[in-house]
């Protein structure tokens, strides 16, 4: 071997060990009382890194407005929008059974990806079509707009630059609005407040992963299509949309940590084998990641991944069954 070529190896093992150092703030793979405890140090910094303080003022009063009304295959959809901050409102559709099976029932809030809307959830030829899908099921749905459209941006997202001292992230703005949707539906009669979950797929997924780790009342969480190394999302080639970057994060927190925060509630991570956007090479080593924190929460069994063959999309028969066993229709 060269010595031209061995000094190659040798920055690249460098480069490797570099990128494999966990973040400052990472969860300890040690104990589970040092588990727990980094739990309760790390998600009010989250909840710092999201909201900036913007959590701190007063709370909108939910006073929902309804509009359009449709009827679906054993479902009604109905829109509705709420303040969610002072000067800001969240627009959705709620989706409830003409049959219900009971009187109070599970909910799930379904999130969209980029390009997409919370109606989009509820059409079974759309690619984020696991609205329909729960709702024809038997339960409650509220899909909100979380796109560039629903959030504050004062900068442009086309720039190959991340987007640095944001007053309100963009990703914690959607963050924010999902917080304030799980109190619209804890306050529905015919909603058991202790039975809410939420789903997404891409983008819908990433803010699931961040909402399920500030908001412990989130009780089963289905993410497809999301889960990244932090390195791998906004150090190399791959080109994401500058709304899910987060400058608090940088060396702090690593996407895993938001997997590490749900534990251990239920969490199901979905990948497609030829997805180009989030890898399933980085999207494995992540999951390793998450085992050992289920592990250390107690609950290694409340973790799971599916991998279908297809590239960035959401395949229903798995996650189907951790809705039916982690949040169980009457």
């Amino acid at each position: 071997m060269s010595e031209k070529h061995q000094a190659f190896r040798s920055v690249v093992a460098v480069v490797v060990l570099l990128l494999c150092v966990a973040a400052r703030g990472s969860f300890p793979q040690a104990t589970p009382a040092e588990f727990k405890a980094w739990q309760d140090r790390a998600r009010p910094q989250l909840e710092q890194i999201l909201f900036n303080g913007h959590d701190k003022g007063p709370l909108a009063p939910l006073e929902p407005v309804t509009g359009r009304e449709e009827t679906r295959e054993g479902y009604r959809l109905t829109e509705i929008t709420f303040p969610d901050r002072p000067g800001h409102k969240t627009h959705g559709w709620l989706a409830r059974p003409l049959q219900p099976r009971g009187p109070k029932l599970p909910a799930v809030i379904s999130l969209h990806g980029h390009g997409g809307t919370g109606l989009q959830t509820f059409d079974p030829h759309e690619m984020y079509f696991y609205g329909d899908m729960l709702a024809k099921a038997g339960y409650i749905v509220f899909a909100i707009d979380i796109g560039h459209e629903a959030i504050d941006i004062d900068r442009n997202l086309q720039t190959p630059f991340l987007p640095k001292h944001v007053d309100f992230p963009y990703t914690g703005q959607k963050v924010w609005m999902v917080k304030r949707a799980l109190a619209f539906l804890q306050a529905q009669p015919d909603v058991d407040p202790d039975a809410i979950g939420i789903v997404g797929l891409s983008n819908g997924s990433f803010t699931s992963l961040f909402a399920s780790a500030v908001l412990p009342e989130i009780k089963l969480t289905v993410a497809a299509c999301s889960l990244i190394m932090h390195d791998r999302m906004w150090r190399r080639e791959l080109v994401h949309c500058r709304c899910q970057y987060l400058e608090g994060m940088d060396g702090e927190l690593d996407y895993y940590d938001l997997a590490a925060l749900i534990a251990p509630r239920p969490l199901l991570l979905q990948y497609g084998e030829k997805d180009k956007i989030f890898p399933i090479g980085s999207a494995r080593r992540a999951y390793g990641f998450v085992q050992k924190a289920y592990a250390l929460a107690g609950a290694p069994d409340r973790v799971g991944i599916d991998v279908h063959p297809g590239a960035h999309a959401f395949v229903g028969k798995v996650p189907m069954e951790w809705f039916a066993k982690y949040l169980p229709l009457p």
